[in-house]
């Protein structure tokens, strides 16, 4: 028996009458009037009998609606759950790099949410092996991560470059050098440096500079990278110098300190990072078109 069909009896013996049960039905009366005919056939015996008050319930139609009431129920609930499948809110996970904040992404993505408030987003600020863990764990849906040149990548993950940014040195005002256009590497021999702890992304990217420079610069203080307030501080006072990207730099704005390019260039990519499957099926690409175009890139 069909579900349909428990529900033709259930209406016929509320309405207790065949015009308005297949009125609620959205069905004719005859072929309302047929299926019943056609439940009691199968089950061989009489669920409902005319009379004066109109459809009533034979004491084995009785025991039909009462035993079929929790199906009926349950198949009400499935039905409404149904009805809001389009409309429940999706969970998206996204994962950012400490330093983000200080380039347009954030701002980008958090319009991105306010134009798209029906779903749950929820935002990770992580270091970069911990995000490429994330997303080859599959508890990302994509992450924005920035790299050095010398970064290892993974062959299990997409890596698309958003925008490169390139490295300054940073120094006081006070600092001889202060007053030159361009320096180079070499020029910094003497200079003491105020650098990240060697295990994340800026160090890296110092080590490998001053490595081709063939330079060792004498460290002056070790901090973690996102602890931006205090290396600034340090480098105002003239206690060393330190390299970061201009997005950094004009976020901050220390009227003390000046930043300066090197003659030798040397990048980040800032990368839109994805599981291959992702990639291929489009899935993440509304959000990243979104945040392309909110900073102003060309495909």
């Amino acid at each position: 028996m069909e579900v349909r069909e428990i529900l033709y009896v259930k209406a016929v013996a509320d309405f207790k009458n065949l015009t308005k049960a297949a009125e609620y039905l959205n069905i004719t009366q005859p072929s309302l009037s047929q299926s019943i005919k056609a439940i009691e056939g199968r089950l061989n015996t009489q669920l409902f009998i005319r009379s004066k008050r109109g459809m009533e319930l034979t004491p084995t139609g009785v025991k039909f609606v009462r035993d079929s009431t929790m199906l009926i129920s349950e198949y009400n609930l499935f039905i409404s759950k149904l009805k809001n499948y389009s409309q429940e809110a999706l969970s998206h996970y996204i994962g950012l790099y400490k330093l983000s904040y200080t380039t347009p992404i954030n701002d980008a993505i958090m319009s991105f949410i306010s134009n798209n408030s029906k779903d749950n987003y929820i935002i990770k600020v992580e270091s970069i092996e911990d995000l490429e863990k994330m997303m080859l764990s599959n508890q990302l849906d994509l992450a924005v991560i920035k790299y050095t040149p010398i970064s290892k990548r993974s062959s299990k993950l997409s890596y698309d470059v958003l925008f490169k940014e390139k490295l300054y040195v940073l120094m006081s005002k006070s600092n001889p050098l202060a007053s030159h256009d361009k320096i180079s590497t070499s020029d910094l021999v003497g200079n003491k440096l105020i650098a990240s702890a060697t295990n994340e992304y800026p160090y890296k990217m110092i080590h490998e500079v001053l490595k081709n420079a063939g330079i060792d610069l004498e460290i002056q203080t070790y901090t973690n990278y996102y602890n931006l307030s205090m290396i600034m501080d340090l480098v105002e006072k003239d206690m060393g110098i330190t390299f970061a990207t201009q997005e950094v730099c004009t976020y901050l704005d220390r009227k003390e300190i000046t930043y300066i390019p090197l003659i030798e260039d040397y990048f980040y990519d800032v990368c839109i990072v994805q599981n291959e499957m992702d990639k291929r099926n489009g899935k993440n690409n509304v959000l990243i078109d979104y945040i392309r175009d909110f900073i102003g890139l060309d495909e």
